[in-house]
C-alpha cells in the first residue's frame, strides 16, 4: 500500500515490485541493451519534450520548498550529464536498467530494498533536521521539504527521494526483493506516460536481473 501525504496533491507516482533479484555480473545481452538505450537517451535529451520534463520535475520539487540545485539536483539530471561526458555509470544489472530508463524518460526513480518497509510506503515532505547518508563515504543529503519515501518500523524513516536514495534503503547482494518508485508532477505528465516507463523498467529488470524460477 502507498500512502501519499495530502500536502503532495501535485505528485503522481508509479510503483512496482520485483522479486527474485539476482546479483550476477552483466551479460553481453544486457551490455548491448544498455548501449542501445543510452543512444536513445542521448537522442531524447536533446528534444524540447525532455527539457520540458526536466523543468517540470524541478518545479515539482520546488512546490514543497526544496531547492533542486547543485548536489541536490533531481537524479535524472546527473545521469544526463554522465551521458554527455561518456561516463554512464555501470553499477548492478538492476540499477543499470533503472539509470538508463530514468535518463531516457527524464524522470527520477528510486530503487529500494522492499524489506526496509513494512506493509506501506509512506511518501511525504522531509522534516526540519532530517537527513540521511547517501553514499559509501558518508555524505549526507538534507531532506527538509524534499519528497521522501519512508519505511522502517514506524514507517517514518526516510529511505529514498527523487534526488538520491539512502544507503539504508539501497540494494546490496543480500536483497532479493525491490520496490521502484517513479516520480512525476500531476499537472504536466499524465499517467499514460508514466506507466509505460514503469513497465519498461520492470520488464528490463525481470529480463536482465532476476533469477530463473
Amino acid at each position: 500500500m502507498i500512502i501519499i501525504d495530502n500536502q503532495l496533491d501535485y505528485l503522481q507516482v508509479a510503483v512496482f515490485e520485483v522479486d527474485r533479484l539476482g546479483h550476477e555480473p552483466s551479460t553481453p545481452e544486457l551490455d548491448a541493451w544498455i548501449d542501445q538505450q543510452c543512444q536513445l537517451a542521448i537522442a531524447q535529451k536533446s528534444t524540447p519534450q525532455w527539457e520540458s520534463r526536466r523543468e517540470a520535475v524541478r518545479s515539482l520539487l520546488r512546490k514543497g520548498g526544496f531547492k533542486p540545485s547543485g548536489r541536490s539536483k533531481p537524479a535524472q539530471e546527473y545521469l544526463a550529464r554522465c551521458l554527455d561526458e561518456g561516463k554512464f555509470p555501470r553499477v548492478h544489472p538492476a540499477v543499470d536498467c533503472l539509470n538508463v530508463v530514468s535518463a531516457t524518460a527524464g524522470v527520477p526513480i528510486s530503487m529500494l530494498d522492499r524489506e526496509a518497509f513494512k506493509d506501506r510506503l509512506v511518501i511525504r515532505l522531509g522534516k526540519p533536521g532530517e537527513r540521511y547518508v547517501f553514499n559509501s563515504v558518508g555524505q549526507e543529503l538534507e531532506l527538509e521539504n524534499l519528497i521522501v519515501v519512508c519505511g522502517g518500523e514506524n514507517e517514518e524513516k526516510p529511505l529514498g527521494s527523487p534526488v538520491k536514495d539512502s544507503m539504508a534503503g539501497k540494494i546490496d547482494k543480500t536483497v532479493s526483493k525491490i520496490v521502484c518508485i517513479l516520480y512525476a508532477p500531476k499537472d504536466s505528465m499524465v499517467n499514460e506516460l508514466l506507466e509505460p516507463w514503469a513497465r519498461t523498467l520492470q520488464d528490463s529488470i525481470q529480463r536482465f536481473a532476476t533469477l530463473e524460477q
